[in-house]
């Protein structure tokens, strides 16, 4: 379990003097700490930070993340939803206007596998967030929720590309859920520490398999990096 942000037990960073101090609105001040906390979780692992990393990266005393938040627990939660909300919401909004459904599920699914600092960091967090929700109620049950709604925006594309005739899919649920396991999958393997698959041919590898289990040809999503 991670410790209590108020009990470090350690020697506090010494503030800054008034005059220095930059006075920001609370909300501001979260996300603050939350985008520092976020890139070093990356970086160092899930439960690794500490309250001193994360107050000498946002230069804030130790006091003040106190204040902010009731713990280093509800600073890693934050940063998990944040990184989740910032992640999907966007791949979302992308596809949500397309009328085709393959272009709609192809280009989210390659979205997903982006060769850039910030897909790997979410990528990275989600890794070490799989071993925190196998041995912790409060983390699996989020997680639970979370592929809930991963797996019914697969189901819903796979019904209405069917119903639509752009491709088959005799089961849906199935589909949803195989989908949900190849994209983990492929990530834990390209985006692990001297990994020897890149990103580009995970993604190859889960269009080609997604487009076969739909019975179409691959659809050329164009040049990325």
């Amino acid at each position: 379990m991670v410790t209590d942000a108020r009990d470090s037990g350690r020697p506090r960073a010494k503030a800054k003097p008034e005059a220095e101090r930059q006075r920001h609105p609370t909300e501001v001040r979260r996300r603050l700490v939350i985008e520092s906390a976020r890139d070093l979780i990356a970086d160092k692992g899930l439960f690794n930070v500490k309250v001193r990393d994360i107050s000498a990266a946002c230069s804030v005393s130790p006091g003040t993340i106190a204040y902010h938040f009731r713990s280093l627990d509800e600073v890693l939660w934050e940063v998990i939803k944040a990184e989740t909300a910032d992640f999907y919401v966007p791949l979302q909004e992308s596809v949500r206007d397309s009328s085709d459904p393959v272009a709609q599920l192809f280009t989210f699914l390659a979205g997903m596998f982006e060769d850039n600092a910030d897909t790997r960091r979410h990528w990275l967090i989600w890794l070490d967030f799989w071993a925190a929700a196998s041995r912790e109620d409060s983390y699996g049950e989020w997680m639970n929720t979370h592929y809930d709604g991963w797996r019914d925006a697969l189901r819903e594309i796979a019904e209405r590309g069917t119903e639509l005739g752009a491709f088959t899919c005799a089961d849906p649920v199935a589909f949803a859920i195989e989908t949900a396991a190849l994209v983990d999958g492929l990530a834990a393997q390209c985006y692990s520490r001297k990994s020897r698959i890149s990103v580009s041919e995970a993604r190859v590898r889960l269009i080609a398999a997604v487009a076969s289990r739909l019975s179409i040809d691959p659809p050329s999503l164009g040049a990325r990096q």
